[in-house]
């Protein structure tokens, strides 16, 4: 596998290939699991253990192969033969850690992008991030990378038949019940509890990190590994330019009942 350059051709190589691949057109040889998330949605943590448990690669930051491997991305469509997994996150959550993901430059990151939005949005301090949050809130909901928004890929994939389904906030509650349920769904490969264990601990955050839960690196891919942060963060304001955009796709997620939670701020 040819691994990552900075260079926009490599760029645009590996983003064709692995839409080829997703829609199918290079099926039956790729064979991929494919998992789809809406950016900072936990996708890399669960992949990383797919492939460990599953005995396939995972091609990050790399071309993908012709072989069984995991295509993890963010997509709206994937071909109805593919194995596929969804992964949902608080989108609230997720307007968070995606904020920190773009505004604090990363080696994963494209500083010319964070650059050119930062100039975009008005922002001279990142740091403050309650302030610039409902700029960035309208920005990912009204155009932003990667084309759609959080509400759209819930509405895209809610109540599909025959995927897997599961969640940034299932998967951090107990990552070993959520690993065996996408391996049991697709019944590939039987693993012992024990494998499964192992699996869990040696893509912990702590492991990967060197950091407890909720100790937060701002600068770092894997930055905080918690539920709820979006609670530090927003203000009413936050609240209520979210629940213009996305209210209804909260509720259908489950993540509320109701619009009380929107006063609270």
């Amino acid at each position: 596998m040819i691994e990552q350059r900075d260079e926009q051709w490599w760029y645009k190589l590996n983003g064709l290939t692995r839409h080829a691949i997703v829609r199918g057109a290079l099926n039956p040889v790729a064979r991929p699991v494919v998992l789809t998330e809406y950016p900072k949605s936990g996708g890399t943590w669960l992949s990383q253990m797919m492939a460990s448990a599953l005995d396939i690669p995972y091609p990050r930051n790399r071309l993908p192969h012709w072989g069984s491997q995991i295509i993890h991305g963010c997509y709206l469509t994937v071909s109805p033969n593919i194995d596929t997994v969804v992964v949902w996150r608080d989108g609230r959550d997720t307007m968070v850690s995606y904020y920190y993901h773009i505004m604090f430059d990363k080696p994963i990151t494209s500083a010319k992008f964070g650059a050119k939005l930062k100039k975009a949005l008005d922002v001279n301090d990142p740091k403050d991030i309650t302030t610039i949050m409902p700029r960035f809130i309208e920005w990912a909901f009204t155009g932003g990378y990667p084309g759609y928004s959080w509400s759209d890929f819930v509405n895209r994939w809610y109540g599909r038949k025959g995927i897997v389904f599961t969640s940034y906030e299932a998967v951090t509650e107990n990552p070993a019940r959520e690993l065996r349920k996408v391996l049991d769904h697709f019944d590939r490969k039987y693993i012992s509890d024990q494998e499964i264990a192992s699996i869990v601990e040696a893509y912990s955050f702590q492991k990967q990190t060197n950091r407890k839960p909720g100790e937060e690196d701002p600068w770092s891919f894997v930055r905080k590994g918690i539920v709820g942060d979006w609670q530090n963060v927003f203000d009413r304001e936050c609240r209520e330019v979210f629940n213009r955009f996305a209210g209804r796709e909260l509720k259908l997620l489950g993540y509320e009942q109701n619009d009380d939670w929107i006063a609270k701020g």
